[in-house]
């Protein structure tokens, strides 16, 4: 090194290493990355052994982040789609309340079910909401058309407006009409996989006549296909009709029906004040005294989300936790590779000291080497989380992505860790005196 660089390499505040010219650490890069590569194709088992523990760390860490990520996104979409300012409300809770230690499912299946009286009551009544609904559900039917057939579709007989709560997006076709969905004809809405089973090839869905519940319906709009989701109901494989249609030919009311009043607050009211609403007119229509406790739940798909995301908070503890030991036990492989990177490279270091290398220059060539081999097992473990989400993917007919973020966390983790722990070995091969490591 020209003696004017190496005096201002000397001087200053910060460490020697950290003031030297760029050029300069950009060779001593150039030489550790040929280091690097000379000891991971001369020694190959030994080198992918020692870097299995950062592999694997990374592996578990970026998974994990990786999957909570996806898991947080599918969330996020849901919401979009549902609104975050629509309260639904029914006998069932979506969780134990405030207070309660156990979900008491025995004492929520002895309440009524919302009827089609109170939905109209909540509806003229409520001043705070923008729309009003009512859905019931009948599960695991069998609809055909000629002689093609598909078993376990969901029938929703829903309100007019519904389609204002849920943003439902069409393929083809319409939405129900308010005449058709007052009127109870016998017009319906199908989901994507619905129509892809019972209308293959080329035929259009669009006005053709289903047998639904032993009855005939008319097709008016076929749904985009959603996908799965974890906040929300796909109607993928479901059928939408008019509530009042439904309700001609079955009993809604009963002590087994598991109605749904949807409600979609006013941004500029908010939840809780609808919320308030909705309680003292429901407890009048059920004629409850003061001291009875309600019998219905007000639930909020925020509530549903929160507790999810607090299932991903600890997902993301665990996945920490697993890699974390993962990574220790890597650095520890880096550590004993470096040493014997150092023990085998003595005399090649006494050569480079004796021809005038400063001691922060063979620290600095060290930890760049200790830091491209932990990238080197970090690269290795993205490819495996890749690898692993797109067979999931595939599997579960699910969204998981591996973000920039993520990566760019994996690669600063990994280089922390080989700076962590190449430092000894660099150390130790920066301190050697340059006869002594001749000699051996």
């Amino acid at each position: 090194m020209p003696k004017g660089l190496a005096a201002e390499a000397e001087a200053g505040p910060f460490p020697a290493f950290l003031r030297l010219p760029a050029m300069l650490i950009f060779r001593v890069f150039l030489e550790s990355l040929r280091l690097v590569s000379a000891e991971l194709s001369a020694n190959v088992l030994r080198s992918l052994l020692s870097l299995l523990g950062v592999t694997i760390g990374i592996f578990c860490i970026i998974a994990v982040l990786s999957a909570v990520d996806s898991l947080k996104r599918n969330i996020e979409s849901g919401l979009e789609k549902l609104g975050a300012n629509v309260l639904y409300v029914q006998k069932w809770a979506w969780g134990p309340q405030e207070g309660e230690e156990e979900y008491p499912w025995w004492e929520y299946i002895k309440r009524p079910s919302p009827s089609y009286d109170e939905y109209r009551m909540l509806s003229t009544r409520l001043e705070g909401a923008d729309a009003v609904a009512i859905q019931a559900f009948r599960n695991s039917r069998t609809v055909t058309f000629g002689r093609q057939s598909v078993r376990n579709v969901d029938i929703a007989a829903v309100t007019n407006e519904f389609d204002r709560i849920y943003d439902l997006l069409f393929a083809d076709g319409r939405w129900i009409s308010s005449t058709e969905s007052h009127a109870g004809q016998n017009v319906c809405v199908i989901g994507a996989s619905v129509a892809e089973a019972l209308f293959p090839g080329r035929i259009r869905p669009m006005g053709k006549e289903i047998r639904v519940l032993g009855r005939k319906m008319r097709v008016v709009g076929v749904l985009e296909k959603e996908g799965e989701s974890l906040v929300d109901f796909s109607y993928d494989d479901a059928i939408l009709m008019p509530f009042e249609y439904l309700r001609r030919y079955s009993r809604l009311d009963g002590p087994m029906s598991d109605n749904m009043i949807l409600v979609e607050a006013d941004p500029k009211v908010g939840n809780a004040a609808v919320i308030d609403e909705i309680v003292p007119l429901l407890r009048s229509a059920r004629k409850l005294s003061p001291k009875e406790e309600d019998d219905f739940s007000i639930n909020e798909v925020t509530v549903a989300t929160n507790a999810l995301k607090q299932s991903f908070s600890v997902l993301n503890i665990v996945g920490f936790l697993i890699g974390g030991f993962a990574l220790l036990v890597g650095g520890f492989g880096i550590a004993n590779i470096m040493f014997v990177s150092v023990r085998e490279r003595t005399p090649q270091i006494g050569i480079k000291k004796a021809l005038g290398a400063k001691n922060h220059f063979v620290l600095l060539e060290f930890l760049l080497e200790a830091v491209l081999l932990c990238l080197v097992g970090c690269g290795l473990g993205l490819l495996m989380v890749w690898g692993l989400l797109s067979i999931l993917e595939k599997a579960v007919d699910f969204p998981f992505v591996l973000s920039g973020g993520n990566i760019l966390f994996g690669v600063i983790v990994s280089s922390l860790v080989g700076l962590v722990f190449g430092i000894l070995p660099a150390i130790q091969a920066s301190r050697m005196d340059p006869v002594e490591a001749m000699r051996s």
